[in-house]
């Protein structure tokens, strides 16, 4: 699934010039609109019920990053209903800008928490997923600074690193189950 989730990806964003545009401008067209709002929903659900996992074979007893989970996954499908339009100050495009981007950096906030606290209770896998998932974040915060926008190819990269982090650690925890 991790895989479908990348190729979808791909998909949609090879739908516009991923250097300049975005999947919010590849929604704005009214032809894709729908599927983008649909990948979305998708993917959001899918990441949320793998966050679940993952956070619960940590952590059973604080369901404070369980209702967190299901907080973001809300405002991620909720910013994907919101159009984004020229007219970057209306209600929509406000809503739509600040639902995805708390739900995404949100996403990966909750990622950075989870790795450190594997380093305390499972060292060997924190050795084998700290590097990367740092230096996917450094990748990732380098390419917006240099682009100076979140263009389609950081929202491929984002979903990347975020499949094969989550996909490294299910298989793991499948191992050590």
């Amino acid at each position: 699934m991790y895989f479908l989730i990348i190729l979808m990806t791909l998909f949609i964003t090879s739908k516009s010039d991923m250097l300049y545009d975005n999947i919010t401008g590849i929604s704005s067209n009214p032809q894709y609109h729908f599927l983008v709002v649909i990948y979305t929903f998708i993917c959001a659900l899918f990441f949320c019920i793998k966050m679940h996992k993952v956070f619960h074979t940590l952590l059973k007893d604080l369901k404070i990053y369980h209702y967190i989970i299901n907080l973001l996954t809300g405002l991620m499908i909720s910013g994907s209903l919101f159009i984004y339009t020229q007219n970057s100050h209306d209600l929509s495009s406000l809503l739509h800008v600040y639902f995805s981007m708390t739900a995404s950096l949100g996403f990966l906030i909750l990622l950075f928490i989870y790795t450190r606290l594997l380093s305390l209770q499972n060292p060997i896998l924190y050795d084998q997923v700290h590097k990367f998932y740092d230096l996917g974040l450094q990748f990732l915060a380098i390419i917006t600074i240099v682009f100076a926008r979140i263009n389609s190819i950081i929202e491929l990269l984002f979903t990347v690193l975020v499949s094969i982090y989550l996909y490294i650690i299910e298989k793991a925890s499948s191992k050590d189950a």
